[in-house]
């Protein structure tokens, strides 16, 4: 039973983070870079509220707080990486350019960048696109990319 846990577990928190990729600037924002806070409410107290849906709380008690306390460190390393971006985005010029490219943007302005995120949500909305699985992972990679945009955009001013 401990390892259908696990998988469950890491389920949950891979689509957590699949979903912080694509948001971080915007939670960044939101937790004003606090990331223990963030971490425990964004990220644990958000899989224990799944969690006791559909499992015993006993089985909660026994598994999520060793699981959690392995996962921890790793999570942490991932918020603090795309905090730092947010910190101090002109550091990270490749990434800036990276995104730049995966927009088709020349020059960065906030007019420029939002029409182009629009174009493309309406192309891959899962809504819309055909391939739901394939419209999703496009939907986090655009977000991502706008939300790298978006730091630099918001340190430059």
């Amino acid at each position: 039973m401990k390892g259908f846990y696990a998988k469950v577990f890491d389920y949950i928190f891979d689509k957590r983070m699949d979903l912080f990729q694509a948001m971080f600037y915007k939670l960044y924002e939101d937790f004003k870079g606090d990331e223990e806070l963030f971490l425990k409410v964004w990220f644990e107290d958000y899989a224990k509220r799944k969690l006791l849906k559909y499992f015993p709380l006993w089985d909660l008690l026994e598994y999520y707080p060793r699981y959690v306390v392995r996962k921890r460190s790793v999570i942490k390393l991932y918020i603090n990486t795309y905090w730092r971006f947010c910190l101090n985005p002109h550091r990270y010029p490749a990434k800036v350019r990276e995104s730049m490219e995966f927009f088709g943007i020349k020059e960065l302005n906030l007019q420029e960048l939002k029409k182009r995120y629009r174009q493309m949500i309406k192309k891959y909305h899962p809504d819309i696109h055909t391939d739901k699985k394939t419209a999703h992972k496009q939907m986090l990679l655009i977000n991502y990319h706008y939300q790298v945009l978006l730091s630099y955009l918001n340190k430059a001013e």
